[in-house]
């Protein structure tokens, strides 16, 4: 792509690079972006277009101030939809580094956004409840898993997938990884009572790996050493929380199936 000159850059309006980064924190947040790569995102952003800007961001809300040619604007986005999509955000980070090197106008990097926004995910649905039936089966298989645990592992991932795909609708992630935790420990104790040699613990842990939080946990960690200590904490609870869903999941079905065994003895 060919640079946008100078004089191109000085006509971008304050009021429209304000609405730009708004919808960037947004896109970067929903995508699993920690909070100290989100300011540093747009404030490349604002430098690039010849503004100053600061930001604070948290899992929740980012709040931005941009200053330039005379004029000021501080602004507020609240974010109600937050989580992973690597792909999308190896998009933005492409996206930034083009606007930081003047290679595209601001009604361009518009439009690239709301595309990067809806993007679709590069896989199909099948294959990527095959790929989460795949990271069970090889945990359980690096563990020590043979013949018919890996069976188990496969069926416990493909649970999984397609418990998240119908239950974490919305925002319902805590109430969808407890449903999705009973659902695997349940599945894994059917295949137990036909199977009793299986090691359950190993087959639970290998059906719900693809829900541990690994990724919130490292951005906790990495923004408490930057001592963004509140966005940190958010996260580093957020983490927390999932693995308390996870938990309560598997031990409601495996009291309820001990204290049954109790009972029918």
């Amino acid at each position: 792509m060919v640079k946008i000159d100078s004089s191109a850059i000085e006509r971008v309006s304050l009021r429209s690079l304000v609405d730009f980064l708004m919808a960037t924190c947004r896109v970067a947040i929903e995508t699993g972006c920690s909070s100290n790569r989100v300011e540093l995102l747009v404030t490349r952003l604002g430098e690039a277009w010849g503004f100053s800007v600061d930001a604070a961001a948290l899992p929740t809300a980012v709040w931005i101030s941009v200053r330039g040619r005379g004029e000021q604007i501080i602004e507020l986005v609240r974010l109600s939809h937050w989580g992973i999509d690597l792909n999308k955000m190896a998009l933005l980070n492409d996206l930034v580094d083009q606007v930081g090197d003047h290679q595209m106008a601001l009604d361009e990097a518009v439009d690239k956004l709301k595309s990067i926004s809806g993007h679709a995910p590069p896989y199909p649905k099948w294959l990527t409840v095959l790929a989460g039936g795949g990271s069970s089966l090889a945990l359980v298989a690096a563990s020590g898993g043979v013949g018919q645990e890996l069976i188990v592992a496969m069926a416990l991932g493909i649970t999984c997938q397609f418990s998240m795909r119908i239950f974490s609708e919305g925002n319902r992630r805590f109430l969808a990884d407890y449903i999705t935790a009973m659902l695997v420990a349940g599945v894994a104790a059917g295949f137990g009572i036909i199977w009793s040699d299986i090691n359950l613990a190993r087959l639970i842990i290998g059906g719900l790996i693809s829900l541990v939080p690994g990724l919130v946990f490292v951005n906790a960690l990495h923004e408490v050493a930057q001592k963004n200590l509140v966005s940190g904490a958010a996260r580093l609870l957020e983490a927390i929380v999932i693995g308390i869903s996870l938990a309560f999941g598997v031990a409601s079905v495996l009291g309820l199936a001990h204290y049954i065994q109790i009972w029918g003895t």
